[in-house]
């Protein structure tokens, strides 16, 4: 068996989120509400005074429908994109500056595109 090792100097090692197979909280696949023409479900939230325009994303088809249980009248479709390509969509969008992960109707992690 082989003997633990901890390393004295961390700050020689660069670790890649890509790398390590997740951003955050953010799974590597997430579902989107599609409403059409190139569109999503987008929410704004004011945090620390700062209103935030951001890409509504899910983990699971179960948390997209609380989502949309609470927005009575929101109608979409569900698709599913890896977290890139619902980064790069929210980047697409310039009123929008971040992607919200909504777990059971509540943003629990937000990942910023500028």
């Amino acid at each position: 068996m082989g003997m633990s090792h901890t390393e004295t100097t961390p700050s020689m090692f660069t670790l890649d989120e890509s790398m390590l197979g997740s951003y955050g909280d953010f799974p590597n696949t997430l579902y989107l509400i599609s409403v059409g023409d190139g569109k999503y479900a987008a929410n704004n939230v004011t945090m620390a005074d700062t209103t935030h325009n951001g890409l509504a994303a899910f983990p699971t088809l179960d948390d997209l429908t609380v989502y949309s249980n609470l927005l009575a009248g929101l109608d979409g479709d569900p698709v599913r994109k890896s977290f890139d390509e619902a980064r790069q969509i929210a980047i697409s969008k310039p009123v929008l500056d971040c992607v919200f992960l909504f777990i059971d109707g509540a943003i629990a992690d937000v990942h910023f595109v500028r």
